[in-house]
């Protein structure tokens, strides 16, 4: 009577389980059975925990049941020697029977991979199929030479679909219930699937990866995780570059070296390693890791050390605003990188969906990108919309932004005009509009060089989009206001715009009667590189309380008179600057350019200040001394001050006039944003 062995159960229950790489078992299946192949290396890689040993498992069952000699070495358990390698196949019996030949753990052969390829395969029989399963791809020399580009195949493996990780977990007997968080945590990691069921199961089935906590909440499953990632214990500055890898969007070397301040060389050396990793991706912007390695390690490093996190934090953020501000190329990559820094925070995580944002790519559209451009607006906004978005895109063909995923799909538009004082030949727009009257009859008008950025449309991702404005509003030329819209339907928008520090503005209604919010920053009252390092504290915060969306009855300060009130009202008061009675009845006095109980005579002291800093600004000592001539220097007619002037009467009334509306500019700028020091 035959015993069955506890090796043909586990088989039994490796068949049953298995689950998915319907595609990679077709082809292995058709090597075996194929006499004549021409392929008879099979090489498969991808990161660890990506099912590659289930994978060689599964076949090797098979290959048995249907009669076939099966040899299996496993480099984690074999020495990479030549003679090693003979001997653990030779214990499994003569290595000429062998039909199938499974090498596990391939990326620890090192140096042994030139012998397997230029000496041990050649001398092996015909029948014989090899398959390599590794964390990394065959090294440059098996695709490049000749006599192996038909007999190799590479095949990289990635994570599961949502399909095949449901039904890895319902032949776990996981409940459908719980099923969908650890499907969504996992990132399709079969590894992941397996270690957040098995919690699921230790924590008496509650729902979730890990008993319906988050893996922020299981520091101990995210270092399990690293572990069977990375078997081994990084030496402290490796794990340092883990953590920059983890925290940047992309990481490159430069990012390495003044991240964690180190020279050059071993800089190089530390992003050579990364490089090597087995689930980090090389891209033209530099390497990603895997999300969910990401995650793990996000995870490991706030738990172990917070204080070193937020250091890391705080170098990362400040590197990626600086070089963003210095507009030396690559804005797009280093606008994007602060935006997705904050992704760190949870407040900002859950704002929105960030899936994939590590990967989106920006530029400027192209002629070709117009109808799909168009096509998106009139869907998320109404035809109306298009047909002004086309009007824009014929007077500014810039303004139009498009972020592309990996894969070269559109996931996401912004449209974002310049407006700059006295504009002309706008659309109809009656947001633009709006966004007008706003800086020139709320606000401080705009000067000759200052510009208003119009956040008019976007679509697609919120996320892409804040990648999009953040760069724009730390690199447009002579940014004075941002203006953003934000459609009813664009709630994830809104609430990024919220955390961002943008301050809800007017409401303006569209032809179809829906509202369109507005999110408005001056930026002259704090440039970008202070909102960034303002930033940089409200998101280490990590709380909603720390980082709120402003109340919508939230406005900035405001002057309560309307600008060419407050034009006239400072021409009054130069006029009447030597009339100290006549000087008290001045409206500027209910101003915030002065005290409260302040009298005339302070009144005169900012208005001789004003001249003052007219005259150090480049370009206007004329201005600042026609005031003085006419206002400052003693009572005389408009005759004598243009005589004094040496300038005809009509130039110079043209002056006086061009030098009240400027001073006025100065004044009203000082009302809202303090004195100039």
């Amino acid at each position: 009577m035959s015993v069955d062995s506890h090796g043909n159960v586990l088989a039994a229950l490796r068949r049953k389980s298995f689950t998915g790489r319907v595609a990679e078992l077709r082809l292995l299946r058709e090597l075996m059975r194929d006499e004549a192949r021409g392929c008879f290396v099979v090489w498969l890689h991808g990161m660890g925990g990506v099912g590659k040993s289930t994978l060689l498992l599964r076949f090797a069952d098979e290959a048995r049941t249907q009669g076939a000699v099966v040899r299996t070495i496993d480099m984690r358990c074999t020495h990479a020697t030549p003679d090693a390698f003979w001997a653990a196949l030779e214990a499994q019996g003569p290595p000429e029977e062998a039909q199938l030949l499974l090498i596990d753990s391939a990326e620890s052969l090192g140096p042994l991979e030139w012998w397997l390829r230029d000496q041990f395969l050649p001398r092996m029989p015909t029948h014989l199929l090899v398959v390599v399963g590794s964390r990394r791809p065959p090294e440059t020399e098996w695709r490049t030479d000749p006599q192996w580009w038909h007999a190799l195949c590479s095949v990289r493996l990635s994570g599961m679909d949502e399909a095949e990780a449901f039904l890895l977990l319902r032949n776990r007997d996981v409940p459908e219930t719980s099923a969908a968080d650890i499907v969504r945590a996992s990132h399709g990691l079969p590894l992941a699937l397996a270690l957040f069921a098995d919690a699921r199961e230790a924590s008496a089935g509650t729902a979730g990866p890990s008993g319906g906590r988050e893996l922020c909440d299981s520091p101990d499953l995210a270092r399990e995780l690293l572990r069977l990632l990375l078997r081994e214990t990084p030496a402290p500055a490796r794990t340092d570059a883990l953590q920059v890898l983890a925290l940047a969007r992309v990481t490159t070397e430069e990012l390495v070296r003044r991240t964690l301040d180190v020279p050059a060389a071993e800089a190089q050396v530390l992003f050579a390693w990364l490089q090597g990793l087995s689930f980090v991706d090389s891209t033209a912007a530099g390497l990603k890791p895997h999300e969910l390695v990401r995650e793990a390690l996000l995870v490991d490093l706030r738990w172990r050390d917070p204080e070193k996190y937020e250091r890391l934090f705080r170098r990362l953020h400040a590197h990626l605003a600086e070089r963003l501000t210095q507009r030396t190329g690559g804005r797009w990559a280093f606008g994007a990188g602060l935006v997705h820094l904050g992704r760190a925070s949870s407040v900002v995580r859950e704002a929105a969906d960030w899936n994939g944002a590590d990967r989106f790519q920006l530029r400027s559209a192209r002629p070709k990108d117009l109808h799909p451009v168009l096509a998106a607006i009139e869907e998320e906004h109404g035809v109306a919309a298009g047909r002004l978005a086309r009007q824009w895109w014929d007077r500014q063909p810039s303004a139009f932004i498009v972020a592309e995923d990996d894969r070269g799909g559109v996931v996401g538009t912004v449209v974002a005009p310049c407006l700059e004082r006295g504009v002309t030949n706008l659309p109809d727009d009656p947001v633009a509009h709006a966004a007008l009257e706003h800086v020139t009859g709320r606000s401080s008008p705009l000067r000759r060089t200052g510009r208003l950025l119009l956040g008019r449309w976007s679509t697609g991702s919120a996320v892409a989009a804040c990648f999009v404005l953040t760069t724009l509003w730390a690199t447009t030329p002579g940014l004075a206001v941002s203006w953003t819209c934000a459609a009813r339907e664009q709630e994830e928008l809104s609430r990024l715009l919220g955390l961002y520090d943008q301050r809800p503005g007017e409401t303006v209604t569209r032809a179809d009667g829906e509202p369109i919010f507005s999110f408005v920053r001056d930026w002259r009252s704090m440039p970008f590189a202070r909102w960034a390092e303002a930033l940089s504290t409200r998101l280490l915060a990590d709380d909603p309380a720390a980082a709120p969306a402003p109340a919508p009855a939230a406005e900035p300060v405001t002057p309560a008179m309307p600008w060419s009130e407050f034009v006239g009202a400072v021409k009054y008061a130069y006029q009447k600057l030597s009339e100290p009675e006549q000087l008290a009845r001045s409206a500027l006095l209910r101003t915030r350019l002065v005290a409260s109980d302040a009298g005339p005579a302070e009144l005169r002291q900012v208005l001789t200040e004003t001249v003052s800093q007219l005259r150090a600004q480049p370009g206007r000592r004329q201005l600042a001394d026609i005031l003085e001539i006419t206002y400052l220097s003693g009572p005389r007619s408009q005759q004598a001050a243009a005589n004094r002037a040496a300038l005809s009467f009509s130039t110079y009334r043209r002056r006086l006039s061009t030098s009240l509306v400027t001073a006025a500019e100065l004044l009203r700028e000082r009302e809202l944003y303090g004195p100039v020091p």
